[in-house]
């Protein structure tokens, strides 16, 4: 069974919500999901849903974090536990224009 990303915007908010898995199957739908948010205030990703996300699909994130030159920052929104794990062990929180928030 071929991995699925489903993508969504957000109601109220710039950007999208993501659900199911982000990896190399899915990477360019991801890289071209990001290329058409409005980036000129924060933008925030829903990672809520997503199940899984391999290197693949942090690096759509993270070249996104950085094309937003002076824009953002990219906030990665209650990640699932198996997405958290890897940004722990990436570092990614240290990314200067990326902020990982938990709400309610």
């Amino acid at each position: 069974m071929r991995p699925t990303l489903e993508i969504s915007p957000l109601v109220d908010e710039v950007g999208i919500k993501l659900t199911g898995e982000a990896d190399l199957a899915t990477a360019r739908q991801l890289a071209d999901a990001l290329a058409n948010v409005p980036a000129k205030s924060e933008v925030r990703l829903d990672l809520s849903e997503l199940t899984y996300m391999d290197s693949s699909g942090l690096n759509a994130i993270v070249a996104f974090a950085r094309s937003l030159n002076g824009g953002g920052p990219l906030v990665m929104l209650n990640p699932s536990d198996p997405v958290e794990r890897l940004f722990v062990i990436t570092g990614l929180e240290q990314h200067p224009k990326i902020e990982i928030r938990h709400t309610g």
